[in-house]
């Protein structure tokens, strides 16, 4: 595995800021028909309109979502491995940061497979 390069990073980048955006629309742009998400404890989903579904629910629990990037690392086979930062901005002003882990798949400039490797437990304490 080696450093990703820069069309990759820009790739991530971008889909991030269109997540932060809360534009589903232009979200679904980056999901194949098929895609398989994962995201922390949650079952997997299928389809691209359960994965739509799934991050607008998540969406919808906080002011803004950002995924600073850390480390990027690809494969050939379109495989991606990145820490982030997650930072959540809740409407009462309160932010938290949580450290995050993902395995993407991207195909043909769609991702097929997210796999998110992520401890939400202070953001769920936080939100009961």
């Amino acid at each position: 595995m080696s450093r990703a390069d820069q069309s990759t990073i820009d790739f991530l980048t971008e889909y991030f800021a269109v997540m932060e955006a809360k534009d589903y629309d232009r979200l679904a742009d980056f999901y194949a028909e098929d895609i398989a998400l994962n995201f922390a404890n949650a079952p997997t989903v299928t389809g691209k309109e359960a994965a739509l579904a799934q991050m607008a629910a998540i969406g919808g629990k906080v002011d803004s979502l950002a995924h600073p990037l850390v480390n990027v690392w690809q494969e050939e086979d379109g495989v991606v491995v990145f820490e982030v930062d997650s930072v959540w901005r809740f409407p009462d002003g309160v932010e938290k940061t949580i450290r995050a882990c993902s395995i993407f798949t991207i195909v043909e400039g769609k991702f097929t497979d997210q796999r998110i490797y992520v401890d939400n437990a202070p953001i769920d304490s936080y939100l009961s």
